[in-house]
């Protein structure tokens, strides 16, 4: 089986960098430092999962994820954001979004989080997709 495509968006070198680490080992991690390159790599690439940053330069999250939603209404996306603000979790959630991670986060939480939104639903019997903890 095909591991699961997840694209990482944010303007941080190394946020795409610890990110695609915490996830290469059971996923195929593709990452975008900008809206306008991460809409174009949800369109070819059609990955499962998004992990966005909130706040980046000249699109923002929320616009992101407004025009992901439309170009790939079954991506499941999970705002990143050093933003606390309750806020901006009840936009991002009421705009789509699948789930709202706080930096800095615990790495095993968000490989929860991944785990649970790649898990198959309405299927019985099957076993859920998840993100191995090999360290």
């Amino acid at each position: 089986m095909k591991p699961p495509r997840i694209l990482v968006v944010d303007d941080d070198d190394e946020m795409r960098r610890l990110l695609g680490g915490l996830l290469a080992p059971t996923c195929e991690v593709l990452d975008a430092s900008n809206g306008i390159d991460a809409l174009c790599l949800l369109q070819r690439e059609r990955p499962r999962l998004m992990l966005l940053d909130l706040t980046m330069p000249d699109m923002d999250g929320f616009e992101v994820l407004s025009a992901a939603l439309r170009l790939s209404p079954a991506v499941q996306v999970v705002m990143l954001t050093g933003d606390t603000d309750v806020n901006s979790a009840v936009v991002a959630l009421n705009k789509g979004a699948s789930a709202y991670v706080t930096k800095p986060f615990d790495p095993a939480y968000l490989r929860e989080e991944v785990a649970r939104l790649l898990a198959p639903r309405g299927r019985p019997g099957e076993a859920p997709w998840q993100v191995r903890d090999d360290g």
